[in-house]
């Protein structure tokens, strides 16, 4: 019987919703060094640095939390159901987000609300081969990777 469990959770790392270490969130060093702009980038989840976890996000459909930093200072995307407008300014690696919200009107779902809240209230962003880290808080983030 042990055996068993060790496989199932081997056959199921990432469930959406689940908190994990930030550990088991696969790298790639090409993630490193992709643009900010133009990119368009999937939420993976929210991050805590001081407890070194991530409660992965939940989505709706495959291109739930979407997002592109778009040349002339906007914010396009999805929310979990909705499509999404925002506004950003860039000064070295700090960004200030402003009037990110859904643009439709289909009930948020899941992370929806808690998505469009923190998108908000970040300050500054990130590269790593994780991916592109939006953080906000002290030591929170939201951890995206570049859309397949």
């Amino acid at each position: 019987m042990p055996m068993m469990v060790g496989c199932q959770e081997d056959e199921d790392p990432l469930e959406p919703g689940s908190e994990v270490s930030l550990n088991r969130i696969r790298e790639n060093p090409d993630f490193a060094a992709l643009p900010l702009i133009g990119t368009q980038w999937k939420l993976i989840g929210f991050a805590d640095q001081k407890t070194g976890n991530i409660r992965l996000a939940m989505p709706v459909s495959s291109n739930s939390y979407a997002l592109t930093f778009e040349r002339d200072g906007t914010l396009t995307g999805r929310t979990s159901t909705n499509s999404a407008f925002g506004r950003y300014a860039l000064t070295n690696n700090m960004v200030s987000i402003s009037n990110f919200s859904n643009m439709t009107e289909i009930n948020e779902l899941y992370d929806g609300l808690l998505y469009i809240e923190t998108m908000n209230k970040v300050n500054s962003f990130n590269f790593s081969s994780k991916g592109l880290s939006l953080n906000y808080d002290d030591g929170k983030f939201l951890l995206f990777k570049p859309l397949e």
